[in-house]
């Protein structure tokens, strides 16, 4: 996120230190080569963390990698975009070894105290056990630190997300004194597991609350779960130190067993003169969802509460009952809080089907679900469907005419900029013509124009006007812009398609679509009244969580970051943005004219 503001204030910035300029390019940060190396199935790899600015392209540029490649290695890291703080694997090449060693050297150069620490020689090992530090064969041997009163080593219990390379770099000891301190056959580790890591070089503000310090009392055992390979654990909330700390049962995954419990909160004002009528589309949809889940084989006993009955969130979550599988409440930003606590304390799926503001409290819930994509969600996708390549294609903003830029057009330009495509930028104005974007197009290439505005007389306009290039003849154009244009009544369907006109889109129904005409009848006959868009949402998203529920059975809130799904007016693609956070919807309905 502070990347993401940095990247923001700077594009604000831009916009304003120079009206007069027509081109503005972003510069991405330096890149130093990581003294941090790996191997994996034989081949060497350097462990580059990626820090703010950083782009793919700079960083591949600076080890001397092919870009492709990295992408593949790093394919779940790079789903989502880059961002800051991921650990990348960069094949080790000869330029990256020699780039390494002028870095060094100039650091050495500007340190006015250089390191004196000796290098010390690892002969040829046999075994992993031979390779481990004499400092690490005597603590095993011995049991015994040099400094009395303190811990000689540090136990580290594992998490989901824990590699030995993620402790490696964390404590700063080596993958081969890890292995032979703790006596392992496998480099694989189990969740739950207790991982003994040599003392080494770690400050105290370095440990979290998976780091247990102590001295060497006896592990505990834990048994794995022979069902589903997860161990049935406790771990604790905090470090712990002098006193014994409460600490809390982590549940095995229990298997779907073909029944389910579901709670829907919705504020239906049911008790009012004028119910919600767009909640009550929302609830027929749901209603679809449940019996086509049904013939499915899941049957699924839903609790419907009318949020508008109780006079907090706090309140409603009181009466809720805790054996839930899965909860779809429409909370605001404001009002989610609460909920979402709850949820997290009772390992109930939380999914937020509207609001694209609690995007924001995802990144604090880790049983949190956002549904519904944010704007820099879908700027993001927008940059990434264009498939940019250097040699073919020219990219071109057209940016309102003043110093303050739209949140659409600073999501682009974050958006550009992380994936490290250059732009030039043409002030727009209405009544401005055709020539005012001539300049920045070139013959022979792919000229891919944003516009950037959300505004309706300047975004009818710069349709126009790329009309009238497209239709010139000399140039390769296509348009993208904000699905918020395409309801402005200056813009019709013709209009879009002479420009080649692209989308990224957080909703979308195709009437065209057969399964979408299905529905429509299924909705008519049972409601006798067209769907609308809260219909279609009730229906995908019930489908969806209740299709991953089967699937995946109290282990949901993870597996469907391994279950994209297309839906009749939404898509879902999941992953999680930070360590303890919920899951984002990452998948967009893209649209071409």
């Amino acid at each position: 996120m502070k990347r993401l503001c940095a990247v923001l204030a700077f594009a604000g910035l831009l916009l304003a230190s120079a009206p007069d300029m027509n081109a503005q390019k972003f510069e991405p940060a330096e890149v130093q080569i990581s003294k941090n190396k790996v191997e994996i199935d034989g081949k060497s790899y350097y462990v580059h963390q990626v820090t703010a600015r950083q782009t793919l392209y700079s960083i591949c540029k600076t080890y001397g990698a092919d870009l492709e490649k990295v992408r593949e290695i790093n394919a779940g890291y790079l789903s989502g975009g880059l961002k800051t703080g991921s650990m990348l694997l960069i094949p080790v090449t000869e330029k990256a070894e020699k780039a390494e060693k002028a870095q060094t050297t100039v650091r050495q150069e500007k340190s006015e105290k250089p390191e004196k620490a000796a290098i010390e020689q690892k002969s040829q090992a046999q075994t992993v056990k031979e390779e481990a530090s004499p400092a690490v064969r005597k603590a095993e041997a011995t049991g015994e630190d040099s400094d009395e009163g303190q811990a000689k080593y540090i136990r580290h219990r594992v998490k989901w997300y824990d590699s030995l390379l993620m402790l490696s770099l964390k404590y700063k000891v080596s993958q081969e004194d890890i292995i032979a301190f703790n006596n392992m056959d496998s480099r694989t580790l189990v969740v739950g597991q207790i991982i003994k890591i040599p003392l080494g070089d770690v400050p105290p503000e370095e440990l979290d609350d998976n780091t247990i310090i102590d001295a060497g009392e006896d592990d505990e055992e834990y048994a794995a779960n022979t069902d589903t390979g997860i161990p049935s654990l406790t771990i604790s909330d905090e470090v712990l130190q002098e006193e014994e700390e409460e600490i809390e049962a982590v549940p095995a995954i229990v298997p779907f067993s073909g029944t389910a419990k579901m709670a829907l909160m919705l504020p239906f004002s049911s008790g009012s003169s004028s119910p919600s009528a767009n909640f009550l589309d929302f609830y027929a949809g749901v209603l679809m969802a449940l019996e086509d889940l049904r013939k499915d084989g899941t049957n699924i006993s839903l609790k419907v509460i009318d949020m508008a009955d109780y006079a907090s969130a706090e309140q409603m979550m009181a009466v809720t009952p805790a054996d839930l599988d899965f909860v779809i409440g429409n909370f605001s930003q404001q009002s989610i809080e609460p909920a979402a606590q709850w949820c997290d304390k009772h390992h109930i799926p939380l999914i937020s089907p509207l609001d694209q503001k609690v995007e924001s409290s995802v990144y604090d819930h880790r049983y949190l679900v956002n549904a519904p994509l944010s704007s820099s969600t879908q700027a993001m996708r927008l940059a990434e469907s264009m498939e940019y390549n250097p040699r073919r294609d020219n990219v071109v903003l057209v940016c309102e005419n003043t110093d303050q830029a739209g949140q659409f057009c600073i999501d682009v330009m974050a958006s550009l900029d992380s994936l490290n495509i250059p732009f030039t930028t043409v002030r727009a104005g209405v009544g401005r013509s055709a020539e005012s974007i001539r300049p920045a197009l070139v013959q022979g290439k792919r000229n891919l124009i944003v516009i950037t505005t959300e505004k309706e007389s300047l975004a009818s306009d710069a349709v126009r006007n790329i009309s009238s290039l497209v239709r010139g003849g000399n140039y390769e154009i296509e348009t993208y812009a904000s699905h918020r244009i395409r309801r402005f009544e200056a813009i019709d369907s013709d209009a879009l398609k002479n420009c080649n006109a692209r989308f990224a889109m957080g909703y979308y129904v195709d009437y065209n679509d057969d399964q979408v005409q299905d529905f429509v009848r299924r909705y008519r006959a049972l409601y006798n009244s067209d769907p609308g868009n809260f219909s279609f949402q009730g229906y995908d998203i019930t489908l969806y969580f209740g299709s991953a529920l089967k699937r995946y059975g109290s282990d949901m809130i993870n597996g469907i970051a391994h279950y994209p799904s297309q839906g009749l007016q939404l898509n879902f693609k999941f992953d999680r943005r930070n360590e303890n956070g919920g899951m984002f919807n990452e998948a967009t309905k893209n649209l071409a004219y």
